[in-house]
């Protein structure tokens, strides 16, 4: 049920209310709360806060109660569900933008707030940000795993908190004198000395085990177990277990990101030589202000060492990740992030940690002034080498010849920038595939899924009619629905854009007789009560129905034939000579029924006080009575039983705010029910989305054509006197001996995210860039493939791997967190594909030849 909601102002003012409050700055120590997406962007709609849809009237529907259930786990635990994202699947208001919406738009229960604490980030630059995830340890008393403890911890708890924590925990009296330490590698334990030292400082991973070692009345420390071969609390493998290179990562809780980055930058030979032989110990640029101190640069390195040492199949990166959050506080946490942003980071770490030019000089940059290109290039890269001289620079960057044009006068500027990978954009298409499930008029028909191909800026119009199309069915017959946990989240119109539908919504669509006076289109949702279903023992269940009801003479004994023949597919109803059947009863009492002793008391509608009245008539009781579920302009939910008096149903005046609730008996539910959704579903084979397949090369070409700057990236023209929408052209000037390559799948507007899944074609062998290659000069551009870095999944968290090419047996491999296993060549190619690591074949000098 909804809390109580008090006066609500009107809509202009909520929207200035909460505009003004949720662009506010976090600050350490406040209060933020999530809020699911879904209800939030209805929430937008209806005052009018999202331009994207023209609801600046607030047009929209109301969007009820606060409902963060799509949040928490199913289990009934309390606890969120892993991997949410940001803006993607919650937003985070400030305490008091939560506090003005509870207060006008109620909760749907009690257990919906979810309240989370801002901290601080960040070794030069503090950076705030809410602690979504608090940190689980693995707790134990003096080396003993019988007595293992996990507890959740916030990044900015200090160790002395900790330590405090794990006295109580363990009930450790105050005059027992205790020290900490922690599992850091096999068989090796580190002990955290600082109390004021944060967790997040300590470096402490998700499921780290802590131990808290007492002192015995003798003087001596419990440490007798802690040097045994035997306590292997991570079950690390002994040494000589893998041949170097094949090291597996531990995922220390989300971090299959970072964990695919570095299996691909393992396996790229040059580098890989480079840290082997101590060569960065000897080149650290630990004075430099845009450096990392030379941290990043240790980190990775001792990284390598333990990766190709042969002696673990696989490790834990604990150190590596501390030095990451420490640097860049955007990964400081547990949550998923983008491969690729890491990559970028982890390439500009390494480089400054290791650039050779202690003292930059200043270098004012020249105007191509109509030079020839061969020319304004070698100055450009000798310009760029002056300041930026480093192991990351001989292997990985490039050049990029960049041609603007001006519209209005034709000024043409050249220059010529430095790159260390390639991101190519994916062609997209002007439509989309939207899957659909249509409920068909004859109950005895399985529901039929479409694949249908609708225009990505049209309307729920478009959408019926390719349905109606395909299945035959005139449009104006069909309803279009969001279902979301059993029951009907909102109905659309014909005008309703299709942007509104995401793609990882619930569509169900329902074919309907002609419409028309004599009937009424009632939704109808099961429902049931039992212990067995968590605190709340309530839930609603399998697909909801929309029901086609007379519109005159529609009574209880109508709708639940109705109900009942909707559900044959369904039933499995017993045969007359089951005895649990037979002895639930009901008899006909004056047309009233009475129930036998064994049936829940709700199901009565009045008792029979003379038995004389009974006719003798036996017939089967029903399997679920029917009530009104009402949402009122208060967002509260009114539930009311219908009763069989015999006369006609109450309809609901609006189809959105209201719905019959056919709550089920237990026993019945689970005797007869069968839920068919999964497995009782026709596919419609011709509907498939035929999406042509990408080749690389496609990618590479629409990288390299001419486009027209967008408004907000207008450049400025020195002629003209002021920012111009020129058109922009790249041309490859001169590529690296490691070629990394971005396939942009990950598409960001202002009011649209999306995962572009589509195959692209990449050659394992062979990929010669010479076609693309301007500076003819330029001969050597045929590269192998020796990485991929994989992503799996949507936007909501998703999941990387890595497919690597060992430099030793040059044999295919995947690496899948702490996972290692040999592939065939073949199964490189795939549409996870997100990163790709070329070297090129030929023999390679030091210093890039631009002559």
């Amino acid at each position: 049920m909804a809390e109580d909601v008090e006066s609500v102002p009107d809509i202009t003012t909520q929207k200035q209310l909460i505009q003004a409050q949720i662009g506010k700055t976090m600050v350490k120590g406040q209060t933020w709360y999530l809020i699911d997406s879904k209800w939030f962007k209805s929430f937008k709609h209806y005052v009018g806060m999202d331009d994207a849809w023209d609801t600046s009237s607030g047009t929209d529907s109301h969007p009820g109660p606060i409902d963060n259930n799509p949040l928490f786990n199913d289990d009934g635990s309390g606890s969120i569900k892993e991997n949410l994202v940001d803006e993607l699947d919650y937003v985070l208001v400030p305490s008091e933008s939560w506090d003005l919406l509870v207060q006008w738009y109620g909760t749907v229960d009690h257990n919906t707030a979810i309240s989370r604490q801002v901290v601080e980030n960040g070794v030069f630059v503090k950076h705030c940000k809410v602690e979504v995830y608090l940190l689980e340890l693995r707790l134990c008393k003096d080396f003993n795993l019988e007595n293992e403890i996990r507890h959740k911890f916030s990044k900015i708890d200090t160790v002395g908190h900790v330590g405090k924590t794990m006295r109580k925990l363990y009930e450790i009296p105050d005059e027992v004198e205790t020290r900490i330490w922690y599992c850091c590698a096999p068989n090796e334990f580190n002990e955290l000395t600082k109390e004021e030292s944060t967790v997040q400082d300590s470096g402490l991973c998700q499921n780290q085990l802590l131990v808290i070692e007492t002192r015995s009345e003798d003087g001596s420390w419990n440490h007798q177990t802690k040097k045994s071969t035997r306590f292997n609390p991570y079950s690390y493998p002994t040494e000589n277990r893998s041949a170097p290179g094949l090291c597996g990562l531990c995922n220390l809780g989300n971090t299959c990101f970072m964990n695919s980055v570095l299996q691909c930058m393992s396996n790229c030979p040059p580098i890989t030589k480079y840290f082997l032989n101590e060569e960065h110990l000897n080149e650290l640029n630990e004075e430099n202000p845009l450096g990392m101190k030379g941290e990043i640069a240790k980190a990775f390195g001792d990284l390598i060492k333990v990766m190709w040492s042969g002696r673990y199949s696989y490790t834990m990166p604990h150190n590596f990740k501390l030095q990451v959050g420490r640097f860049a506080p955007q990964f400081s946490g547990y949550q998923q992030h983008d491969s690729q942003e890491l990559l970028t980071f982890l390439l500009d770490g390494l480089h400054e940690d290791l650039n050779r030019i202690k003292k930059k000089p200043y270098i004012e940059l020249q105007d191509a002034s109509g030079r020839p290109d061969k020319d304004v290039a070698k100055e450009a890269w000798d310009n760029y080498r002056k300041r930026n001289d480093s192991v990351i620079v001989d292997f990985f960057h490039g050049l990029l010849k960049s041609t603007v044009v001006c519209p209005d006068c034709s000024k043409v500027s050249v220059t010529f920038d430095p790159f260390c990978y390639l991101s190519l954009p994916l062609p997209t298409k002007k439509e989309r595939a939207l899957e659909v499930l249509l409920f068909h008029c004859d109950a005895a028909q399985k529901p039929t899924r479409y694949t249908v191909i609708v225009p990505k800026k049209g309307l729920i119009r478009d959408l019926v009619t390719n349905v109606g199309r395909l299945s035959s069915i005139h449009p104006d017959n069909l309803i279009v629905t969001e279902v979301t946990r059993s029951h009907f989240h909102k109905f659309y119109t014909n005008k309703d854009a299709l942007e509104k539908i995401d793609d990882k919504d619930v569509i169900y669509i329902y074919e309907m007789p002609v419409q028309n006076d004599t009937h009424v289109i009632l939704p109808v949702c099961l429902w049931e009560s039992s212990p067995k279903l968590g605190f709340s023992h309530e839930q609603l269940f399998g697909d909801p129905l929309l029901i086609a009801a007379p519109r005159k003479g529609c009574t209880y004994d109508v709708l639940y034939q109705l109900v009942l023949h909707k559900l044959q597919r369904c039933l499995r109803m017993p045969d007359d000579n089951s005895s649990w059947w037979n002895t639930k009863t009901r008899r006909i009492l004056n047309g009233d029924l009475t129930l036998s002793e064994d049936l829940p008391s709700d199901e009565n509608d009045r008792s029979c006080s003379d038995s004389s009245d009974c006719n003798g008539e036996l017939i089967q009781r029903r399997l679920f009575s029917f009530y009104l579920v009402t949402s009122g302009a208060d967002c509260s939910q009114d539930i009311v039983k219908i009763h069989n008096d015999g006369n006609p149903l109450p309809f609901p005046k609006h189809m959105g705010q209201s719905f019959i609730a056919a709550k089920w008996v237990p026993r019945d539910r689970d005797q007869v029910f069968y839920d068919q959704s999964l497995e009782d579903i026709k596919d419609d084979q011709s509907t498939k989305s035929n999406l042509q397949t990408l080749k690389l090369k496609d990618c590479i070409e629409l990288y390299t054509t001419r486009e027209k700057l967008g408004a907000d990236d207008a450049w400025y023209c020195p002629t003209c006197k002021k920012h111009q929408q020129a058109t922009k052209k790249f041309d490859l000037w001169c590529l690296p001996r490691i070629l990394i390559i971005h396939l942009k799948r990950f598409v960001y507007n202002r009011y649209h995210r999306d995962k572009v899944d589509r195959m692209v074609q990449y050659p394992v062998r062979g990929l010669n860039m010479s076609d693309y290659v301007i500076n003819k000069s330029h001969l050597q551009a045929v590269y192998d493939l020796i990485g991929v870095c994989n992503h799996y999944g949507g936007l909501g968290g998703g999941h990387y791997t890595a497919f690597c090419q060992n430099q030793s047996d040059h044999k295919w491999y995947l690496f899948d967190d702490n996972c290692v296993s040999e592939i065939k060549e073949q199964a490189v190619v795939s549409s996870a594909a997100y990163v790709l690591f070329y070297m090129r074949r030929d023999s390679y000098d030091e210093e890039m030849e631009l002559n």
